[in-house]
């Protein structure tokens, strides 16, 4: 956080971000997991992958995968629709600050 860049910033949250995605998908597939007893070495590597500066496996995933998704999802529109939520949000923020007199 007190670093003079932003890069890794980005790692860690991106890691964080995946980490919780797994964790997730691990807990819904607990009965399934339980049968490959494989499955958590090939996590801890997939994790340490993830979050050894050396990799920067976090940031390389953000960076193929979820950064291409975005983009295509604000180009079909979903930026009309980011712009629609903040909108919304004001609206909140207005009213909730009318409702308590300020």
């Amino acid at each position: 956080m007190e670093s003079p860049t932003k890069v890794d910033d980005e790692q860690w949250l991106a890691y964080w971000i995946l980490y919780s995605f797994i964790t997730l998908l691990e807990m819904v597939a607990e009965p399934v997991l339980y049968w490959i007893p494989v499955w958590y070495p090939v996590k801890v590597l997939f994790v340490a992958w993830l979050v050894l500066p050396q990799f920067k496996g976090a940031s390389f995933i953000y960076k193929k995968l979820v950064r291409e998704q975005l983009r295509k999802y604000r180009a079909r529109g979903g930026a009309a629709a980011t712009v629609t939520a903040g909108e919304d949000h004001k609206v909140h923020i207005a009213k909730a600050e009318h409702d308590h007199g300020h």
